[in-house]
């Protein structure tokens, strides 16, 4: 369903909201949104254009910031889910 959503993933050094925008089918567009980690999200910045490059929630794990990437993929994932309600 088209449209921009929403959605948190969190992680022990914190949490991340992610949103995603859906248009014919295919992603769009990806953006954190907000970062409240306890690190800087640069680490994981490049994680939204992998979004779109893959066509996919599926991103590659950052090197000591896996816990932000999980919470990335996690945030993808929870805001995917609202396309489909």
């Amino acid at each position: 369903m088209d449209g921009t959503y929403l959605g948190w993933g969190m992680s022990r050094h914190g949490d991340i909201q992610a949103s995603v925008t859906v248009q014919g089918g295919k992603f769009i567009s990806a953006a954190i949104v907000q970062c409240l980690t306890r690190y800087s999200c640069a680490w994981v910045e490049d994680l939204p254009g992998q979004v779109i490059s893959r066509q996919s929630s599926s991103v590659d794990y950052v090197s000591g910031a896996t816990e932000s990437s999980e919470a990335f993929m996690d945030a993808i994932a929870n805001a995917l889910s609202k396309a489909t309600n």
